[in-house]
């Protein structure tokens, strides 16, 4: 059995470790690896799921990582102690909400014409979803093995209880008896609770949490004084940029439709623009590199850095034509001047003394 490293959040380590040694025989672990489609791609991927019970059933702790690898360009090898461990790839397991899986799963059912469709009970979608999507990967596998999702991971997924409590932030619910509910996919709550994350997302506090970010927003000059609405509005982009990652191309154009970023991308463009004038007037390669070098550090001022370069490169023209003459005008040092009037017959030149001596 092939043998991987792999990061975990600490409370999964604690689990497994816990249920290795069997120190605690009142919790029920279960550890199951999913194969899904990405909500963001479609294609399959790998996601652990994490579900704890206590037997009292006072304490439910569940959650599913998304699963990656990140693979080295150039082989790698591990060593930890005196084991070796030949495949140098990194396994990186973090949490994710199950709302975004669920937003494409969800989605699967609807008309193609874009209309909303009907209320039907969650057993009947989950049905569907896993019949009609195990059918579309079949072909996919044909190709590539990995890229198979089956029914039942889909089924297990959405019966599991964390993420039943879930649907209600993707779906319009309608409780028709006590024993019936019926739902129906709904946009408009996707969007809704995206906009949440986003709020909590682009908060000063979070947002500022990350070297990454604020390089970023400094890089667009947005951490000036005087600018806090267009900061307002960066962080409310970069958020947007961070859900990116695990929402489909139309939902994303959407999320970002329903915010008001005109002014920033005139700001922006206005930035891009001076960027690119610096690099037209650059004189040579070298300084071009500079200036991408600069560029790439993110001055918050770019009008500043525009003014400086103008400087520089007029400095260098002033002093290209001054060089001889300093040269020229440049005098001796008194120790030198001695010297030159210093007498130096009789003495032997300083090339006798690297010739051989005559036998």
């Amino acid at each position: 059995m092939s043998t991987h490293l792999a990061i975990l959040p600490l409370d999964i380590i604690d689990t497994l470790t816990a249920r290795l040694n069997q120190e605690n025989s009142h919790t029920d672990y279960a550890t199951q690896f999913l194969r899904l489609p990405h909500p963001r791609t479609g294609l399959a991927s790998l996601f652990l799921l994490h579900d704890q019970h206590a037997q009292d059933n006072t304490t439910n702790t569940s959650s599913i990582l998304e699963v990656q690898a990140i693979s080295p360009t150039n082989a790698r090898t591990w060593f930890i102690g005196e084991e070796v461990i030949a495949d140098g790839k990194l396994m990186v397991m973090t949490p994710m909400d199950p709302m975004f899986l669920l937003m494409y799963l969800l989605r699967v059912p609807q008309a193609r014409d874009g209309s909303v469709g009907n209320f039907r009970p969650m057993q009947d979608i989950i049905e569907e979803v896993s019949a009609n999507i195990a059918d579309t990967s079949e072909k996919d596998a044909q190709k590539d093995p990995s890229l198979k999702v089956s029914a039942d991971d889909i089924i297990s997924f959405l019966s599991l209880d964390f993420v039943q409590s879930s649907i209600k932030r993707v779906c319009d619910v309608k409780v028709i008896t006590d024993e019936i509910t019926v739902y129906r996919y709904s946009h408009d709550i996707v969007l809704e609770n995206l906009k949440g994350k986003v709020r909590r997302l682009s908060n000063p506090r979070v947002a500022e949490m990350s070297r990454t970010l604020i390089r970023s927003l400094a890089k667009d000059g947005l951490m000036d004084d005087g600018k806090e609405e267009l900061l307002e509005s960066g962080r409310i982009k970069l958020a947007c940029e961070l859900l990116s990652q695990y929402l489909p191309r139309d939902i994303l154009q959407d999320l970002i439709a329903s915010y008001d970023l005109s002014k920033l991308d005139a700001h922006v463009k206005t930035v891009r623009d001076e960027e690119l004038a610096l690099l037209a007037v650059a004189p040579d390669t070298r300084k071009r590199a500079r200036v991408t070098k600069s560029v790439a550090a993110g001055d918050k001022n770019p009008k500043r850095k525009k003014d400086a370069k103008a400087t520089e490169s007029a400095d260098v023209d002033a002093g290209g034509d001054g060089d001889k003459k300093k040269k020229k005008d440049a005098k001796s040092s008194h120790g030198v001047e001695k010297l030159k009037k210093a007498s130096v017959a009789g003495m032997s030149k300083l090339s006798t003394f690297f010739t051989k001596k005559a036998a």
